[in-house]
């Protein structure tokens, strides 16, 4: 049996030879599963889902909050590890119900900066409305966070760590905040839909950004625009 560990931004728990493995023991195959990590310091929650395994046994897959990795484990982000064949295809057989993105090299993140956000914000996407997002640049740049790029595929998770869509970019521009454009902003889909409420909303979320970053926060700042297509559900 093979278990996959997820942070929330779909970071992978790996040992040198991939997954961790674990030998069948007894009739409750999640028992093993949680003994084997409760061995190494982790407690699991209730798994995200499960598959049939080669043994006889069943692949696991949970999302957890980053903890130390244990000796001999590491955690790497997911496009990184993608290429490992069995790794990949329990990550689109749990997480994604069997949907297969175009490329395997894809960035996971969620909306905003809290979970709470982020589920309001994904939920726009999924029910057709959302189909803009924004970042600052120069947050971006000092998180170490990767800025959206034209036909990135993505996926955008609830802000908890679960999947809820996967998204390709159709547009990447940069622009100083005081210039985004009204349709971009309308194409975001929040509050009452007015240029006002957008430019009041984000001014808002990018000043706690700026505070949180100890950076300055003003009409010149560079927003990167993003229009995307979804491609799944």
């Amino acid at each position: 049996m093979r278990a996959l560990l997820l942070d929330r931004t779909h970071h992978v728990l790996v040992t040198e030879r991939g997954l961790p493995e674990i030998p069948l023991d007894g009739p409750r195959l999640i028992n093993a599963v949680d003994a084997h990590f409760a061995r190494l310091g982790i407690t699991l929650p209730y798994a995200a889902g499960s598959r049939p395994s080669p043994d006889g046994g069943r692949d696991f897959a949970f999302v957890i909050d980053r903890v130390a990795a244990p000796p001999g484990h590491t955690w790497k982000p997911l496009r990184e590890v993608s290429g490992d064949d069995a790794l990949w295809s329990l990550y689109v057989a749990v997480m994604l119900g069997g949907y297969e993105p175009p490329v395997r090299a894809v960035d996971v993140w969620s909306f905003g900066d809290k979970p709470e956000m982020a589920a309001q914000l994904v939920h726009l996407v999924v029910n057709g409305q959302k189909r803009a997002t924004m970042g600052w640049v120069d947050a971006a740049e000092r998180e170490g966070t990767p800025l959206a790029y034209q036909d990135g595929v993505s996926v955008v998770t609830d802000g908890f760590g679960y999947p809820r869509c996967v998204v390709r970019s159709t547009d990447v521009r940069v622009h100083a905040f005081r210039d985004v454009p009204p349709s971009s902003a309308a194409a975001e889909a929040e509050g009452d839909l007015t240029y006002e409420d957008w430019r009041e909303g984000h001014a808002d979320y990018f000043t706690r950004e700026a505070a949180r970053l100890g950076l300055t926060f003003d009409d010149s700042a560079r927003i990167s625009v993003e229009h995307f297509e979804v491609l799944w559900p």
